[in-house]
């Protein structure tokens, strides 16, 4: 019996020093990847300071869902405080100490093009592929806004501990380190321009690359967006086809689709997308009817999301 003993406890000591091994193997390669420095070009923009921008800005923030992530203020968002996981939130965007404290109009362009932080470091979930094709206009837009929001009093997540269950989605996820997995930092350096508004098309699929963030590259939906825990829409021909352009302008300004049902702001921001203009609404509704319909065996009507 006590040789059987001492073999299970060699056996266990074996294996636990392999997972030991294996788990320090795990947080190097993690610490190597979190933590190396990725010098880039960034583009020069010259930030917008009349009022018009800014209030455009404070759209914009709200249409790519930046306050999705970091709060309806901006002042960041507490994801995990956990031993296993650490302690992880989204950052506070509004300057001052707590926040974007001596941020530049660089840095700025730096952290939502290239997803890296001023130390130029990668940032954990920052979704900046999905922000490459903001124009110009738009991207200063955004920044004139953040950079006239009232300093949050509160610090946001300390964002210092980490854990193994941290480990595992942030390098699992691609989105986990976009700047080092899912952006090509050559090609991103210049800031587009962005198609003239008169190309009603263009402009469309312009204002409407923010939607594919819910609903997908082809815009057929998903059957569940992970964030929020729901599927999102079809909004192809296939499922708006009956739909008018009157249907759509309500939709977007009153939230409510033809059938009755009420689309909750929590998943989709209609509110925000409502105040663009009239000829922005329009060119996205002559955007979604040129796509192809796409029919999933699974299509999702409107009503489902809310459910």
């Amino acid at each position: 019996m006590n040789k059987f003993l001492k073999w299970l406890g060699i056996l266990l000591g074996g294996i636990l020093g392999i997972a030991l091994i294996g788990l320090l193997g795990y947080y190097i390669y993690w610490v190597t990847q979190a933590n190396q420095t990725m010098e880039v070009e960034v583009a020069t923009l010259e930030i917008p300071t009349d009022q018009a921008s800014i209030e455009r800005g404070k759209i914009l923030v709200n249409i790519v869902r930046c306050t999705e992530c970091h709060g309806k203020d901006l002042g960041g968002l507490l994801w995990a405080d956990h031993w296993l996981a650490g302690t992880f939130g989204p950052t506070n965007l509004t300057p001052g100490e707590n926040g974007l404290e001596n941020y530049t109009d660089e840095d700025y362009i730096r952290a939502i093009r290239h997803g890296l932080g001023q130390d130029n470091k990668p940032l954990y979930y920052m979704p900046s592929n999905f922000y490459d094709d903001l124009n110009e206009q738009d991207l200063g837009d955004i920044i004139a806004y953040l950079k006239t929001l009232p300093p949050s009093e509160e610090p946001g997540p300390p964002n210092g501990r980490t854990g193994p269950l941290f480990w595992q989605f942030v390098l699992e996820n691609p989105q986990g380190l976009p700047a080092v997995k899912m952006i090509d930092h050559e090609a991103v350096k210049e800031i587009p321009v962005g198609p003239d508004p008169s190309d009603t098309l263009a402009y469309g699929a312009y204002l409407s690359l923010p939607c594919k963030s819910c609903h997908g590259d082809d815009f057929a939906g998903v059957p569940l967006l992970e964030r929020l825990r729901v599927p999102s829409p079809n909004i192809t021909p296939y499922n708006l086809g009956d739909w008018t352009e009157e249907d759509f302008f309500t939709a977007m300004r009153e939230g409510e689709v033809p059938d009755g049902t009420f689309i909750p702001q929590s998943l989709m921001p209609w509110l925000a997308i409502g105040q663009l203009t009239d000829d922005e609404l329009h060119a996205i509704w002559v955007y979604l009817q040129s796509l192809p319909p796409v029919a999933p065996e699974d299509a999702i009507e409107f009503q489902n999301a809310g459910e």
